[in-house]
């Protein structure tokens, strides 16, 4: 019974939550000064090192794998897919002239956009070509955007790209730059396609050779 007089005051309670949140939303629309300046240093980053773990969620079927991405210019790359349990590996390695894939169950495919191997292998989109940027904070290059909320320290919070909705969460300072550690990305239109992408690990500026000194895995 008691917790039926409660009802009225959770209602209340839940109502004046969602109008201080959408409060705190609209007063972080506006650009902040600083944010061409943190364009400017990151777009300057071309080689990296993430890993963590990635999930895919559709409307019929979904499923995760860890992950180690190694960008070793603005056009050479190469991710490292592990299935849980040891179900499997993925490795897909970009260069300039195409980009290749390969399956520890034999399969192979090639094609010379990313975004489009990924839907010839799963039959659902994964934006690869753009998380090469968002993973930064950064729109991809060549293509409209729109930053709707920024965070309380003036970097994007959600972002809007080529249809897709990404939100970037648990920024941490790595050296001198401001990095995403998580981040939440929703198809807009057509099937519904949710990709959670979380950093464990940034290592900043390596090439091969500094990554497997790191000991990132």
């Amino acid at each position: 019974m008691k917790f039926i007089y409660l009802l009225p005051f959770l209602l209340w309670l839940s109502l004046l939550l969602s109008a201080c949140t959408t409060i705190q939303e609209k007063d972080q629309t506006t650009e902040p000064a600083s944010w061409k300046q943190q364009q400017k240093t990151l777009g300057q980053l071309q080689s990296w090192a993430i890993n963590g773990r990635i999930s895919v969620q559709t409307e019929i079927e979904g499923g995760q794998a860890d992950y180690l991405w190694q960008q070793h210019n603005k056009t050479d790359y190469d991710i490292r897919l592990q299935a849980p349990m040891g179900a499997g590996t993925t490795l897909i390695e970009g260069r300039l002239t195409g980009v290749s894939l390969k399956t520890s169950s034999g399969d192979e495919l090639f094609d010379t956009d990313v975004d489009k191997l990924m839907l010839r292998l799963n039959g659902w989109p994964v934006p690869v070509s753009g998380l090469q940027y968002w993973v930064k904070g950064l729109p991809a290059p060549g293509s409209p955007f729109e930053i709707n909320k920024w965070n309380k320290t003036g970097l994007p919070a959600v972002m809007l790209q080529d249809g897709w909705r990404i939100e970037l969460r648990k920024y941490k300072k790595v050296g001198e730059l401001n990095l995403p550690g998580k981040l939440f990305i929703n198809r807009q239109n057509g099937e519904e396609v949710d990709v959670r992408l979380i950093i464990r690990q940034w290592q900043p500026g390596l090439n091969k050779a500094g990554i497997k000194a790191a000991g990132i895995k």
